[in-house]
């Protein structure tokens, strides 16, 4: 990735994946309010004080805009405040991708290569699946049901694989010493922290997971723009 001078390709790349990744996460953080609010919203009355957190703290005040109660009666704004999600998942792909060409450059294992390569296929079959469930709900029919459903079973069975991937990920990083061991750590942490953010903080899937995910990367995105400038994250040897 990195060119013969001075190295600018890489820096360069670096600095696409940072704020691809902060913007994944910054998107992430903006649906998650409303997604989780709609998904629970049951009028004349939501219990909202007995809900997670940002159900309860955003709830009431989506409801009295008036933000969760429009467009066709049975789905309302759920056809629409999910459609943007799968953008999250892609916006990790470049992060991910300029670690692995550090993975190569510290002599990665094969195995510890193929998991890389399983965490990539599980990003990208997520988003896949979501973007399926989410914008399949709005065709009318059985067809709708059938793409909602379909896709939500596909972003399932990858968001295992992609937990599972950035755990071991996360233990391969921090052998390699690709990331700083802070980042490393949350990675390892990913199914305890998906955990408590079901249980406590968010009570949504694709969110209670996927958002924490996000927010590690962005953050190693910050960690790469407070870099020299001359830093080439892919090139180090």
């Amino acid at each position: 990735m990195s060119s013969a001078g001075d190295g600018r390709p890489a820096a360069s790349s670096a600095r696409f994946a940072s704020f691809s990744a902060i913007a994944g996460a910054a998107l992430g953080l903006l649906l998650t309010p409303p997604m989780a609010a709609v998904w629970t919203y049951d009028p004349p009355f939501t219990p909202w004080a007995t809900m997670t957190w940002v159900e309860r703290t955003f709830g009431p005040t989506l409801e009295s805009w008036g933000a969760l109660s429009f467009g066709r009666a049975e789905l309302g704004p759920y056809e629409v405040y999910g459609k943007g999600f799968f953008l999250v998942y892609l916006a990790i792909v470049p992060i991910v991708r300029l670690t692995h060409e550090r993975y190569l450059r510290r002599g990665a294992s094969r195995w510890e290569r193929w998991t890389w390569r399983f965490m990539w296929a599980s990003l990208l079959v997520a988003a896949a699946g979501d973007f399926a469930s989410y914008w399949g709900v709005s065709v009318p029919g059985p067809a709708g049901e059938a793409l909602w459903s379909g896709g939500f079973g596909v972003e399932l069975i990858a968001a295992a694989m992609l937990l599972v991937s950035t755990t071991v990920y996360g233990i391969v990083s921090r052998r390699l010493r690709i990331l700083p061991v802070w980042a490393s750590i949350m990675l390892i942490a990913v199914i305890p922290l998906a955990i408590l953010m079901l249980g406590n903080v968010v009570a949504y899937i694709p969110n209670g997971y996927a958002v924490p995910l996000s927010i590690t990367w962005a953050a190693v995105g910050v960690w790469l723009l407070l870099q020299p400038a001359e830093f080439a994250f892919a090139a180090q040897p």
